[in-house]
Formats: structure tokens, sequence, C-alpha cells
């Protein structure tokens, strides 16, 4: 399923402030990818605005507000829009998050970590599926950060992972930042974790930088990307099939030539493994 989708190379998360830049450098970004949720409801000028992004780059679908692990199914309003946005934009995948942001009549406005339950697992299941039935195209799955381990869990992030991807027949989308920001804050080994996930199904990696906040490591897509970040991407890049990389810089923005240098790095990252997988 995952083998036949396009190898897109090195991406960025599209921000319009940046615009006129990303639009100047067109020919060092290979992607780009959106915010779902930004569009579903847009102005037509808005929509048609994002639509001609079409002409220059590929557009990946990447939604916040989809809340797979509410014990609530997705509501057919938001995923006929979704399903529409995914079709208009021409998009080999999209994406959401492995969380909830909502629980019924509330907004909780943030990507919310899930319980490791048998029962949450049965709701993402049941939800993906009927988003899959709705959308028609591959469908990934990011894991996202959180700051405590929540009680009464019945499995670990990594089995809990696994069991859905496995179940569903969803692919990953990898952020290797989110595994090592956990990692540090939780007291755990960043390589034991990824390779006890179905590294295989990795189809699309987010990078990013964050910094220390309260004594704590937080994600706030604001800094450079560490080199302890690198070295989980190259790691995932030599063991996974992985088609794109995306950075994430949404504040704190440095000189527009520090990004495309990260997405050089990666581009290049990507091609060494892609040699010596070919040598092997």
């Amino acid at each position: 399923m995952f083998e036949d989708l396009p190898r897109l190379g090195a991406g960025l998360g599209y921000r319009t402030p940046l615009h006129e830049q990303t639009m100047a450098a067109a020919d060092e970004i290979d992607f780009l990818e959106i915010i779902s949720d930004q569009y579903l409801y847009a102005a037509p000028d808005k929509l048609d605005r994002l639509l001609a992004l079409r002409d220059r780059f590929t557009l990946i679908p990447h939604g916040v507000g989809l809340s797979i692990g509410t014990d609530v199914i997705p509501g057919a309003d938001y995923l006929s829009r979704l399903a529409s946005l995914v079709e208009r934009t021409g998009a080999p995948w999209f994406s959401d998050h492995l969380s909830f942001t909502k629980v019924p009549e509330t907004n909780v406005d943030q990507l919310t970590p899930l319980w490791f339950t048998e029962e949450t697992l049965r709701v993402v299941c049941r939800n993906v599926k009927t988003v899959t039935e709705r959308v028609d195209a591959p469908f990934l799955l990011e894991n996202i950060t959180y700051y405590a381990e929540l009680p009464g869990a019945e499995m670990t992030e990594a089995e809990f992972i696994t069991r859905v991807l496995e179940e569903t027949g969803t692919g990953l989308l990898l952020d290797v930042n989110n595994v090592w920001v956990n990692s540090v804050n939780l007291g755990f080994d960043p390589y034991e974790f990824l390779d006890s996930i179905p590294l295989e199904r990795t189809v699309q990696i987010h990078i990013a930088g964050g910094k220390e906040i309260g004594g704590m490591l937080v994600d706030t897509h604001s800094e450079p990307v560490s080199e302890e970040v690198w070295g989980l991407l190259d790691h995932v890049l030599r063991r996974a099939p992985v088609k794109a990389v995306l950075l994430e810089w949404d504040q704190g923005w440095p000189e527009f030539g520090e990004i495309l240098a990260h997405l050089s790095r990666s581009r290049e990252m990507m091609a060494g493994a892609a040699a010596g997988e070919n040598a092997a």
C-alpha cells in the first residue's frame, strides 16, 4: 500500500508569514505540508490561494482537529470537507495525530495524550476505519509529545502505536523530535523506542527544534533541530522506506537560509540512506 507512494524528499510546513520566502525558494523545497483545519471552513478566496500553491508544490494536508482518540465517531461534515480538501489538493496522503483534542461538546484545544488501554485502542481503531472509509487517500497517524505518564495504562506507548498501526493498516507519520522530547522528560532510550515500533510503516517524518522551559524540554517548533534529533532521523532513514521528511518551524523564525539548510541536510541524509540500501 505504501510502497507505491511517491518519494517527495524534504519539505516545509507552510506558514503564511513565510509565504514570500517560500515562493522565492520553491526550487529548494520539495513539498509543503498544510494544516488541514485552517482550510476546511475557509472562505473561497483563502482556499483559492492555497490551491494556487499546487502549481509549484505537492501539498500534504496535516490535521490537528480530527481527535481520533475521542469516543465519538468523527462528524460527517468534517470528514466530507476533509475528503474534498485531500482530493482538491491532489495529496498522495493525509495525516493527523494519535491524540484527542475534544470531548463531547467541548474543545480541549491541544493535542492531548491517550490512555494506553484496550478501550482506547478500540475507539481509535473504530474512528480510523470511519476516516479511511470516507477519505480516499492513505492515512497516517503521528506520535505526540506528552509531559507526564497517565496512570492506568495497560500497555506502553510503543505497544499502543504498534497495535493501532497493525490493526488498522494505517501508516506512520513519525515525529522524531517528539520521540526525543518524551525520552528526555520521561527517561527512556529513544533508540529502543524506535526499534520497538513497526518502522517499516513510516511514510513521513517530522523534525523540529524545542527548548527547555521550567526544567522540561518542550516541543516549541522555534529552534534549530538538535544533533540528537538528527541522529534519530538517520537511525530511522536507514531502517524504513521513508517517502518524505518535513521541517516544522512555527515561531522564532531565523533567516530563511537556515531553514533551507535544514532541508538540504535532510535531503542529503535521505539520499545517503537510499544509497546505502541500494549498495546492500
